[in-house]
């Protein structure tokens, strides 16, 4: 079994993890879907022989949303989020690379937790480390994505190191929670108004 492969084969074990760790956490679905997107991808290209893209596509937008579920709230959905899902699909059928998708929805998602964790310092005055990685790693999935698109010899062998670097990650995911105490730092500015 090549190198390669075993990475592959860990990112998706590591992931899985996470899931168990946010459990009753706000983000819980992000970690949910973003652990069984993996899985799924590869069982179903082995069941039918198709891109295992295709379910990554469809699971992006749910990341998407999924970002901002309070789970002390109502179920509501936003037009930001249903321009996402209309997006997601719009671009599925004009679009043949849908690793292109994948890159859009991504960054997507990336801006969406940037903008949590102004919000936060703005409103709340509080710095959560944990959105900080979960920032850091949209950034690197984004940056992976770019690398894949690219699709030299070299880019692929980054791909992987990038994809070995995101077990890290995952371990960082499954080892602390969101409301992890340690992981919030007030934020108090240096002079008041």
């Amino acid at each position: 079994m090549s190198l390669s492969i075993i990475i592959l084969y860990l990112s998706m074990l590591a992931w899985i993890f996470p899931i168990f760790r946010q459990y009753k956490c706000n983000l819980f679905y992000f970690f949910l879907f973003l652990g069984i997107s993996d899985p799924l991808s590869g069982l179903f290209m082995k069941l039918t022989h198709f891109s295992p893209v295709i379910i990554s596509v469809i699971i992006a937008p749910l990341l998407f949303y999924s970002i901002n579920i309070d789970r002390k709230k109502k179920f509501s959905i936003t037009p930001v989020e249903i321009f996402v899902f209309v997006l997601t699909a719009v671009l599925y059928f004009t679009i043949s690379n849908l690793d292109i998708i994948m890159l859009v929805i991504h960054t997507l998602i990336l801006i969406r937790i940037i903008f949590k964790i102004i919000l936060e310092l703005h409103h709340k005055q509080i710095v959560n480390i944990f959105h900080i990685v979960l920032a850091f790693y949209m950034t690197t999935s984004v940056a992976s994505l770019i690398i894949y698109l690219n699709g030299d010899h070299q880019a692929i062998i980054l791909f992987y190191i990038n994809l070995a670097f995101q077990i890290l990650l995952a371990i960082f995911f499954a080892t602390f929670r969101e409301d992890h105490q340690k992981l919030t730092y007030n934020v108090t500015p240096a002079f008041k108004d």
